[in-house]
């Protein structure tokens, strides 16, 4: 993929990193360009990749409760974002930093996907092929991924595989 082409996921995730930087330099812009990724990610429904790509970001969401008040994904943004934070402080177990845990079925076919194709799983576990791109799609969203590599590097690190 070309530099310029970039998907809707790293498009946020570059504007995330960006606003995380003007959060750690104290830029006054800070708060209209968080406002934007707000908007942005709600309306795509980017949930876990805002309070898991930049830490900066999550405290600045759980500080500025009544600035970010305004946008209507706020309160579901603040309760994942205050989750993450919780679970980041108590260093819990695998599958910490987590917005929303995944489900049994879910993490069958997360625990397959590193050896093997959506044939595979399907016929290893008695499914579909559409549901095991149902699951895989909601892995990918849960864990902040957009592809199958950085799902079983995130799922690695999250001790989850």
């Amino acid at each position: 993929m070309p530099p310029g082409d970039l998907t809707p996921r790293r498009a946020l995730v570059r504007e995330l990193l960006l606003a995380a930087a003007a959060v750690d330099r104290g830029d006054p812009t800070a708060a209209g360009i968080v406002g934007g990724i707000l908007i942005t990610a709600g309306r795509e429904g980017y949930l876990n990749t805002v309070v898991t790509t930049a830490p900066q970001l999550t405290k600045y969401l759980t500080g500025h409760l009544p600035q970010v008040r305004q946008y209507p994904y706020t309160k579901q943004l603040t309760r994942a974002a205050l989750a993450v934070r919780a679970a980041q402080a108590s260093g819990a177990g695998p599958g910490r930093g987590l917005v929303e845990p995944l489900t049994e079925a879910q993490l069958r076919v997360l625990k397959l996907l590193p050896t093997s194709s959506y044939l595979q799983i399907a016929a290893t576990l008695y499914i579909s092929q559409n549901t095991v791109k149902t699951h895989v799609r909601a892995v990918y969203q849960k864990l902040g991924v957009a592809s199958r590599s950085e799902a079983i590097r995130r799922a690695a690190d999250l001790r989850l595989i």
